[in-house]
Parts: structure tokens; sequence; C-alpha cells
């Protein structure tokens, strides 16, 4: 009999424990990237030096979307009244994009700039940057019918390398203009929050996720912006592993 009484106990405290369980997730997807802030922007201009691709654009910290890859894998613990503690490591090559309105073009004679021709100019430079992320959420796992819906926030940390910046258009009518600059930036690592949400049916999941940058991008960039801040949207497949 008191094997009995000392045997209720223990199950009580095992069933939550064997209600637990770890799940790791891989994911792909589309990363939006764009940039925020009092002084992001959506038009800039092309400074050039004697000839239209030696350029640079003024202000390559563009507020328009652009298209890029995330690519991830979590480790996702699900609790036993659904709630949700999720470590995520991730990898993105994204791209901000600003819009180019005007291309100002600086003549050099015996090594000195003599005058400044400035044209008209259509097309658009992409900021490029690598990010290697850390994202740890909380959340709760909802019940949907047949699907399943995890909900996350929290913070998250970016180490931003590789920028790089590119662009090409017209000017002055029919003539083209190009930039492509390496190491446009230093690296840094930017501080973020970040919200996330997945559907599941089964195995197989669609993700969505937003992330709010705190660091301020500007640093000794010649013509740029004062205060720039990243904001990543991916949108994506998941598939749980186990």
């Amino acid at each position: 009999m008191k094997k009995h009484f000392l045997l209720w106990p223990l199950l009580a405290l095992a069933a939550p424990a064997a209600a637990q369980h770890v799940e790791i997730q891989g994911r792909a997807g589309v990363g939006l990237s764009r940039f925020g802030g009092a002084d992001a922007q959506a038009t800039s201009f092309v400074n050039a030096f004697d000839t239209p691709d030696t350029g640079y654009t003024n202000s390559p910290y563009g507020s328009h979307w652009g298209a890029g890859v995330a690519l991830g894998i979590r480790a996702e613990r699900v609790g036993a009244h659904h709630g949700l503690l999720a470590f995520d490591l991730g990898y993105e090559w994204l791209q901000s994009r600003t819009n180019i309105t005007e291309l100002s073009v600086v003549t050099n004679i015996f090594g000195s700039p003599t005058y400044r021709n400035s044209f008209g100019a259509d097309g658009s430079t992409a900021l490029q940057t690598h990010n290697l992320t850390a994202f740890l959420g909380l959340g709760h796992r909802l019940a949907a019918g047949k699907l399943n819906v995890d909900v996350l926030a929290g913070p998250e940390v970016a180490y931003v390398f590789g920028f790089r910046e590119k662009g090409s258009g017209t000017y002055a009518g029919t003539a083209s203009w190009s930039t492509d600059l390496d190491h446009r930036a230093q690296n840094r690592a930017d501080a973020r929050l970040r919200a996330d949400a997945t559907v599941w049916y089964q195995r197989l999941g669609f993700n969505a996720s937003y992330s709010h940058g705190f660091l301020n991008y500007q640093g000794s960039l010649l013509g740029g912006s004062r205060e720039v801040y990243a904001r990543v949207l991916r949108l994506g497949l998941v598939y749980r592993l186990r």
C-alpha cells in the first residue's frame, strides 16, 4: 500500500514532463529588407568622377523593400500547456533599394575637380548585406482545426557584414551609369526585436517574421544620412525535421 501512495505523486510529476518535447525545424524563404528612420532615403543621386561607372550613391540606405534570401534552423521546446521556447539561428542575404533621380559628374583636370555636370537619371541602387542572426522567442501554440499556429516574440541579434553597393540605370536619355562598390560600410552587430508566426499543417508550415532594428547604421560613410535602422520581413516555408 505504501508503494502505491509513493507511486501516484511520482506519476503526477512525470505527466507534465512527458507532455513536453523539443522540435527541430528548418526554414527557407524570401528576406525583404529596407531601412527606416528619419533619414532613410526613397530617392538619392549618384556622384561620379570623370566617367559614370566610377562613382557612388550619395545615400544607399534605401527605404524601398528589396528581395533577398533567408535560411535558418530552429530548436523549439513545446511545453505541457503549449507554451513555446525557441532558439533560431539564421543566415540572410538582404538588399534594400533606393531610386536614383540624378547623376552628378565631377570632371578632374590636372588632378583637381574643376566643374560638375548634373543630369536627370533613372534606375536604382541596392545596398546588399550578409547577416548572421540569433533569435530567442517566447510564445504559444494555438490550435485551429487541422492547423496549428505558433506565435513567438523576443530579442534578436544580427551580425551584419559584407556590405556592397550595386546599382545601374540611365541618364541624359540613353547613356548608362552603374556603381559596384565592395565594403561600403563597416561590419556591425544589430540588436532587434522580432515577431514570428508559423502556420502548421502536419510537418509543413508557412512562416512570417518581422525584425525591427535599433542600431543606427550611419557611421563615417561619405554623404550618408544620420539615422537609418534595419527593417526585415521574412516569408517562407518551414519543415519539422522531428
